[in-house]
């Protein structure tokens, strides 16, 4: 039994506490059922209704209350995982909430990758792993009931699209890049289809691609032949499923398939509009594609929402004073001013943009390199610590932004206006991107959406030599929804840097940068800040480290120290470096 207790349990975690209660039926009725405390396989092999409650469990589960001492209480699930190794590990986002105010901070710095018995290893070993336990329950059992008109198959084919995912989320964390993988066959994580939890050796990384493929394979099929929509958008449907393939074959290099996958996925979602993209990412628009739940039991999650760590207006940095999230000013600059996306960020560009305001208040672009004026412990950027001006003028700012958003995502009254407070720190490149409702910031966290699938499919366009379809996907990113002066003419590794780069800029935030440097195979330099030079960064020169692409043999976090307790059978020894 002791080999159980790092994967069993979902039954209690996501059914019992989000399954089923509150919920709209959009059509059916399953949802207005009682909650139910766990679900067994005899539950799904027995009826239709103990198959649903499987499903709405294994959805939900992706967005949930997980305790963790090790990075307190912002770890709901997907969206965590998402920003920690997405972002934080990254080189185009500062995550402050945390980093910044020590000295021995593990998560700018990697010291997380190898540290056995750390949070960066066991994190999204334990999510993921839960998720396809999960899966395997229903895939397993679900073959005993009825086609109760093709719903039986739907629920197979969504606890096959998030095993795919929760798989293709390993691989991104705990395999080498393609580069370091030797074609596959390097040996990664444990290759578990069954629910019994077997103790098991490691799986190399086209073992367990073939499964993903097999899987999302199977699931398309079932998706196409079922003939049932989903009710919620944080049901995977056929969309989800093809734009999960296109992930994992970019992640493989597999880069027709990609593209195939990536263009089929997003048929139907058109790319936000600017104004939706200046909306404050509160609420599900016409783009997403998968997204968390929002309705109830939303409200259940309370400080542990994505809003209240990630939005600007989250009840932490009201309640602690620290600023969330800044943007790297070296790669910011990269864009021309023209560009909406420039607005969302406080730089000595918003200035400009902002000319009226700041001339109101009588700030300078030198403010923001003016060692008299800035503040800087050596591993954060502070504006507003010795610059009172700039400090009454943010303060407007970020009200005037909270008045004109409040009608588009109905503000509740005590919601936090950002960094209205003379108490919270103001840091270079602070972003007003993300927001949240409610008392705790909640909002919606995005798990896929129609502009990631069309960078995917561009980028996969120039690797399979089309570089005009790759042009004209940027311009249709871009031309209309985000720069009027847009213009593509590049090629060759010019064009390929510039679908990066205009990738890392509309997805800022969103959980993907770490994830595609890795995958791209480039390395990773963050630039500090120095007084009086405007060329420099906006990094304090402890957070100033540089990572080559093959450190870390190949940018992978070891297995934690619990697979092992729990499983005889995996031998270390067989992984890249010994695990160390």
């Amino acid at each position: 039994m002791k080999k159980n207790i790092f994967f069993k349990g979902l039954a209690s975690l996501m059914i019992g506490a989000l399954a089923v209660s509150g919920l709209s039926s959009c059509g059916h009725d399953y949802l207005d059922l009682k909650p139910i405390t766990s679900t067994s396989a005899a539950d799904i092999a027995g009826s239709i209704e103990g198959a649903r409650a499987a499903k709405t469990g294994l959805c939900q589960g992706m967005y949930r209350q997980i305790s963790s001492n090790a990075i307190k209480k912002d770890n709901n699930g997907e969206a965590a995982m998402s920003k920690f190794y997405g972002e934080v590990f990254g080189g185009n986002c500062l995550y402050d909430l945390y980093c910044g105010h020590s000295t021995s901070d593990t998560y700018i710095s990697w010291n997380q990758v190898n540290r056995a018995k750390g949070w960066g290893p066991s994190l999204m070993w334990s999510y993921a792993y839960n998720l396809i336990n999960w899966a395997n329950m229903i895939i397993e059992n679900i073959d005993n009931l009825d086609p109760f008109d093709g719903e039986r198959d739907f629920i197979k084919a969504v606890a096959l699209t998030i095993r795919a995912h929760a798989y293709t989320r390993l691989l991104q964390v705990y395999a080498p890049n393609w580069e370091n993988a030797d074609n596959g066959n390097v040996y990664c994580i444990v290759l578990r289809e069954s629910s019994s939890v077997e103790e098991k050796n490691f799986s190399t990384m086209n073992e367990v691609l073939n499964l993903i493929y097999s899987d999302l394979d199977s699931a398309i099929a079932l998706f196409e032949s079922c003939n049932w929509e989903r009710d919620f958008i944080w049901e995977p449907d056929i969309h989800v499923a093809k734009g999960i393939y296109s992930r994992v074959a970019m992640l493989k290099h597999d880069y027709v398939l990609a593209e195939k996958m990536a263009k089929e996925a997003r048929e139907g979602y058109p790319i936000m509009s600017a104004a939706q993209y200046l909306s404050g990412f509160v609420t599900a628009n016409d783009e997403y594609m998968w997204a968390s739940y929002y309705e109830a039991p939303a409200t259940a999650i309370y400080y542990y929402a994505d809003g209240n760590w990630w939005g600007c207006n989250g009840r932490y940095q009201a309640s602690w004073g620290y600023t969330v999230a800044a943007i790297d000013y070296d790669f910011y600059r990269r864009f021309p001013i023209t560009d909406i996306r420039k607005k969302l960020y406080l730089t000595p560009e918003f200035l400009t943009l902002n000319k009226a305001l700041a001339d109101k208040h009588g700030v300078k672009a030198a403010d923001f390199w003016d060692p008299d004026k800035v503040f800087t412990n050596g591993f954060r950027i502070q504006l507003n610590n010795k610059n009172s001006k700039l400090q009454k003028m943010v303060i407007e700012y970020g009200k005037q932004e909270f008045e004109r958003l409040k009608p588009i995502n109905n503000f509740l009254s005590g919601t936090v206006a950002p960094y209205q407070s003379s108490k919270t720190e103001v840091l270079f490149g602070i972003q007003w991107k993300f927001w949240g409702n409610q008392i705790y910031g909640m909002n919606q966290p995005c798990f896929m959406r129609a502009s990631e699938m069309a960078y995917n499919e561009a980028e996969a366009a120039f690797r399979n030599g089309n570089e005009a379809r790759a042009r004209e996907i940027l311009i249709e990113l871009n031309k209309d929804k985000r720069d009027p002066n847009f213009t593509c003419t590049e090629s060759g590794d010019a064009l390929l840097q510039k679908i990066m780069d205009y990738r890392g800029f509309e997805l800022w935030g969103e959980g993907f940068n770490w994830f595609d440097l890795k995958r791209w195979h480039v390395g990773m330099k963050r630039v500090g800040w120095k007084a009086n030079d405007p060329s420099s960064g906006n990094r304090g020169e402890g957070f100033c480290q540089t990572f080559g692409p093959d450190d870390f043999y190949g940018w992978r976090f070891i297995v934690p120290e619990g697979e092992f307790n729990y499983n005889k059978l995996a031998d270390p020894n067989i992984l890249p470096g010994g695990n160390k």
